[in-house]
């Protein structure tokens, strides 16, 4: 077995103790920035009765307690499923950021159906072609894709169609959705469609898709390409590919099954922290460029209201996401690779 109980109660100790100190941490750096939740929990008041209103407000957030006891009791509230009323939406932070992540989770989804095969392919093509001019060109993508910012390729695609008559704006159009009788059922509305056999509302929201997943392939895609490459390359000069190829094994076995095998562990390993890395990305580009509402959107009113309770939700989700999707990936890579034991 290549992972044992013991990484498993480790890891799940280390995760617990993360979110605990980032918990903390984002508490503290919020409360203490500029701009008063009480001000906005009270709705912005004005006139004589305003201090009367911010401080009921300030009773009502706990705010004058004393600081430990905030931390404490603000921790104590996560782990138990209870962050609280959003400051900006008036509503349960856990539920509304639930119901925003599907939309994230679908255009991060479809960013790496594009990225992955693409990359490790451009990756083979480019190792079996070591010193050539076509080798010298991907990498040069590779290389450029991977240092590319992708608000920059975003905002050019945006403005791309938009110069075309293209609108882009938006996960779905509305009239097209109401007058087809579509309606949400697992909040990924490529799914959704698909149940529904709404084909209209499927191209739609495909067609509104595309252009801010390809900008958010656009980094993991250069990193695969890279990291493939070298990964073949290196594998292509082992003696376990030298000794098949002496003996005369078809090419296209000693590729997919000596070359290949031996690379996809540090193919895992980098597309899981891409993928963690890459809700960042998405975050930014589907509020900021593409009006997708998302965790984008909830991140941006979060420090627009200085809604405390609803930035550490986002942080405590996204490094959740992170720590469980590191933990995936290690598990497959000691599945994958014999040499591994966790």
């Amino acid at each position: 077995m290549p992972v044992s109980i013991n990484y498993v109660v480790k890891r799940v100790f280390w995760c617990i103790l993360i979110v605990f100190g980032i918990i903390v941490f984002s508490y503290l750096i919020l409360i203490f920035s500029p701009g008063d939740p009480a001000v906005k929990w009270a709705g912005n008041p004005r006139g004589p009765y305003a201090s009367m209103a911010i401080e009921k407000a300030r009773e009502e957030l706990g705010l004058n307690d004393p600081l430990y006891l905030q931390i404490a009791r603000f921790v104590y509230n996560v782990f138990n499923g209870n962050i609280g009323d959003s400051i900006a939406y008036k509503q349960p932070v856990l539920p509304l950021i639930y119901s925003r992540l599907q939309s994230t989770l679908e255009l991060l989804v479809i960013a790496y159906v594009i990225a992955v095969p693409l990359g490790i392919f451009l990756g083979i093509y480019s190792a079996l072609r070591r010193g050539s001019r076509s080798d010298s060109l991907i990498q040069a993508v590779g290389t450029i894709l991977a240092n590319t910012p992708t608000f920059w390729v975003a905002t050019g695609l945006f403005l791309v169609f938009s110069m075309s008559g293209i609108s882009l704006y938006g996960r779905i159009n509305t009239r097209l959705a109401l007058s087809t009788g579509f309606h949400p059922i697992t909040g990924f509305y490529l799914l959704d469609s698909l149940i529904q056999g709404n084909l209209l509302v499927f191209i739609d929201v495909l067609l509104r898709l595309l252009p801010p997943a390809l900008a958010v392939a656009v980094y993991p895609l250069g990193v695969l390409i890279r990291l493939t490459r070298t990964l073949m390359a290196e594998a292509l000069l082992e003696d376990f590919v030298r000794v098949p190829v002496a003996w005369g094994v078809r090419r296209d076995i000693i590729i997919w099954r000596y070359a290949l095998k031996a690379s996809i562990p540090g193919v895992i390993q980098i597309s899981g922290l891409s993928f963690a890395y890459s809700l960042i990305d998405a975050m930014v580009v589907e509020y900021t460029v593409f009006g997708r509402e998302g965790l984008g959107n909830l991140l941006y009113d979060a420090l627009n209201y200085s809604d405390f309770r609803l930035a550490i939700g986002l942080i405590t989700v996204v490094a959740v996401f992170y720590l469980v999707v590191n933990t995936l990936t290690d598990i497959i890579q000691a599945l994958v690779d014999p040499r591994v034991r966790l």
